[in-house]
């Protein structure tokens, strides 16, 4: 009897104290929250229209083509110029995610036109977005082929020609994706235990003591880390080339000129979360309530497109989100070093936010 008394007197001294702590408080509401809201209402996909362009020997049969098209579901028909091979232009260029190429088809005034395919160029390189607005096209060319009972036997048929991922594979959506990752879940954790770690050790008071200006501090902290974010990116990139025979057709080299940059944007916001934060466990919160906002409003696990409008403002102000597009550039779309470079100007922006927060609550803490 009375050994259950003392277990009950220190549960309830237990519960007093997980009441009272704000840590408590983040893990048990704020956190789970969090997630209620990213899933159940931004994670959710939405009917999404893909970007079609048509092009066809004449403008009539691109015209037709293009109504053909405005009645199938989700997909959106675009304007410019519809002459052969102006479709697969439009793919490359990134301006539309499919491309039709109608072929010239076989007339009593021309008996000799040779019967091609019709030719459906898709930019794979997201194929669970383009995969099922091909099914509609390809089921909507062979319905309308049925309703016309002289062209139901003998039609040219359709060709599919999938652009830098022609086999569909998901892996290799996924794979440029998990390089930012792995870098950014790294850099966040290592860089909110810093100087926590160092705070409950002590050693910060000592550093605090040495003739050295904050933002050195940050820096001399920041360097270490980026050297080790770009070498673990750089085993990522290897494992997927060597493991999954992932392509590198770009300029792979701008790629891993974004590496340190990357990572030193989420060690100064690392940073920022350990400066507020009093302890380990409160700074690991802080890193998981960032980045796991990151990888779902980023494109990671979910296509970009299908997010609604606000989850893709959102998501546009996290590095990751430009690293997977510099990362896609480079290794599937085979882009240039201007154009793969391009998308650092954001992780730039986001690094000098991070250090000034870092910065400046340092500066409050200290006064």
């Amino acid at each position: 009897m009375i050994a259950l008394r003392r277990i009950a007197a220190v549960a309830r001294i237990e519960l007093l104290r997980l009441m009272r702590s704000r840590t408590t408080f983040t893990l048990l509401v704020l956190v789970p929250a969090l997630q209620v809201l990213l899933f159940g209402y931004a994670i959710r996909p939405i009917a999404v229209s893909v970007s079609v362009a048509v092009a066809a020997p004449t403008p009539a049969n691109a015209a037709e083509a293009a109504r053909a098209l405005h009645r199938l579901p989700g997909l959106t028909v675009i304007t410019g110029p519809s002459g052969p091979g102006s479709a697969e232009k439009a793919v490359r260029d990134g301006r539309a995610l499919i491309g039709l190429e109608v072929p010239a088809l076989r007339t009593f005034a021309n008996q000799t036109q040779v019967q091609r395919p019709l030719r459906i160029v898709v930019d794979g390189t997201n194929a669970a977005l383009t995969n099922a607005a091909v099914a509609r096209i390809e089921a909507g060319y062979w319905r309308g082929l049925a309703e016309r009972a002289e062209a139901a036997d003998n039609g040219p048929g359709i060709a599919v020609e999938r652009l830098y991922n022609p086999d569909g594979r998901a892996d290799w959506t996924f794979l440029p994706s998990l390089i930012g990752v792995t870098v950014m879940i790294a850099m966040v954790m290592l860089g909110s235990l810093s100087l926590a770690r160092d705070r409950e050790s002590g050693s910060w008071e000592g550093l605090l003591g040495l003739p050295i200006e904050p933002a050195q501090t940050l820096l001399g902290k920041l360097l270490p880390y980026a050297k080790i974010g770009t070498a673990q990116g750089l085993l990522v990139l290897a494992a997927g080339v060597m493991m999954f025979d992932l392509p590198t057709r770009g300029n792979v080299g701008a790629l891993v000129l974004l590496l340190p940059l990357f990572a030193a944007a989420h060690v100064a916001l690392g940073y920022a979360i350990s400066v507020r934060a009093r302890t380990q466990l409160a700074a690991l919160q802080g890193a998981v309530a960032f980045y796991l906002p990151a990888m779902l409003l980023s494109g990671f696990l979910y296509p970009f497109e299908t997010l609604p409008s606000w989850a893709r403002w959102i998501g546009n102000a996290f590095p990751l989100t430009h690293f997977i597009r510099a990362a896609r550039a480079a290794l599937l779309h085979g882009a240039g070093a201007g154009e793969v470079l391009a998308h650092g100007w954001p992780m730039i922006l986001f690094l000098v936010a991070a250090g000034a927060a870092a910065l400046l609550a340092q500066a409050r803490r200290l006064d």
